[in-house]
Order: structure tokens, then C-alpha cells, then sequence
């Protein structure tokens, strides 16, 4: 299964990215490294850096990668405190940011995700 994992260089998407090679799937990495690192990211994983809020990153990843079966979103900013004193950051970015994926997902539907996800 290739599976697509936004926020792979941070600490929970990098463990789940590890897993999920481990147990044979095929792993491609969406990651802006804000707060995760590329060191973390595992060697046979494919990267790419962008933003999630970035139409176009998301665009040209999707286009990229062909026949993609699953997405799992950890690209979250995450810090309570932070979010109280700046929660438009957090908006922009959790919730802004997983709306810009669904619409590209909507226009570039490949692999399981074809079945899902309709325009």
C-alpha cells in the first residue's frame, strides 16, 4: 500500500512513518520541518517539503505521486499555550491547511483515494 503521511518529520508522524515501512508499505513524506526534523524521516521514505496551506505544493506532490491509497494528517500545529495566545496560527494552518488537502485531493483522486473522495 502507498501511503501518504503530511507531518512525517515530526516525532508521531515519523514513528508512525517508521511503522508503516516496517510492515511493507511504500511511504511518501509532506512535511514543511517547522517543528519536525529531517533526520527523522525514514531513508526509504520519499520527501518532499512544502506547505500544506500551499495550493501548489500539494498540487505538485499529488501529481508526483501516482496511485496513493491512504493519507494520514499529523501536519497539526499541536502547543496549547501557543494556541491561546496566537490562535489564528492555528487556524490557518489545522484548519485552512487540511481544507487546501481535500480540495487537491478532490482534483488529483488516485489509488483507494479515487473511491473516496469525489469533487
Amino acid at each position: 500500500m502507498k501511503v501518504l503521511v503530511l507531518g512525517g518529520a515530526g516525532y508521531i508522524g515519523s514513528h508512525t512513518v517508521y511503522r508503516l515501512i516496517e510492515e511493507g508499505n511504500e511511504v511518501v513524506v509532506f512535511d514543511n520541518l517547522e517543528t519536525g526534523h529531517i533526520e527523522a524521516v525514514h531513508p526509504q521514505a520519499r520527501f518532499y517539503q512544502g506547505d500544506l496551506r500551499t495550493r501548489s505544493d500539494i498540487d505538485l506532490l499529488l501529481e508526483r505521486e501516482k496511485d496513493i491509497d491512504a493519507v494520514i494528517h499529523f501536519a497539526a500545529n499541536s502547543l496549547v499555550g501557543e494556541s491561546m495566545t496566537n490562535p489564528l496560527k492555528y487556524y490557518d494552518n489545522n484548519l485552512c491547511g487540511t481544507k487546501v488537502l481535500l480540495e487537491s485531493m478532490a482534483q488529483h483522486p488516485s489509488g483507494r483515494i479515487r473511491e473516496t473522495v469525489r469533487p
